[in-house]
């Protein structure tokens, strides 16, 4: 079954740019109170604090994404295994011909879309069966897909 990996952007990265962006921004602050711009400068954290903030909202923004595309992974491939021993087989298919990014939302979107009778597992919306098919040559266009295919480790 096609599967994405979760891309990690990696840990939150204290730049200089992002102090300069921070140190604008309270400046900002301050000016616009001008008569107060002591009493806000009092109330405005360093930026060594607000870094580390950032830094451990980021873990926890990253951990729970990753968190939440388990869920939608491990709901996705519930629902799949929901469908009957003749029908999960063409779901599944149908899901590795299917031109959508390989992710649980995408899968989830499918078979919602298959419940509601928009997707025909005979005549999937992607697959086309028009008059004008014999005046355009997809064996070129199949096989640079399938050699995209083999080059990300999917089995055609």
């Amino acid at each position: 079954m096609r599967f994405e990996r979760y891309l990690r952007s990696g840990p939150f990265q204290d730049t200089s740019r992002k102090r300069a962006a921070l140190a604008r921004k309270q400046r900002l602050e301050r000016e616009r109170l001008p008569l107060l711009a002591d009493l806000v400068a009092e109330q405005q954290p360093a930026a060594d604090a607000v870094m580390a903030d950032r830094a451990e909202r980021w873990e926890r923004s990253e951990q729970a994404a990753r968190d939440r595309r388990a869920a939608d992974w491990r709901r996705a491939r519930a629902r799949l295994a929901s469908y009957g021993d003749n029908l999960r087989p063409v779901l599944r298919q149908l899901w590795n011909a299917a031109p959508y990014p390989a992710t649980p939302v995408y899968l989830l979107d499918m078979l919602h879309s298959f419940d509601r009778g928009n997707i025909d597992p005979e005549s999937p919306p992607w697959v086309y069966k028009g008059a004008d098919l014999r005046a355009v040559d997809l064996d070129d266009i199949v096989r640079r897909s399938q050699q995209r295919m083999a080059q990300k480790g999917w089995k055609p």
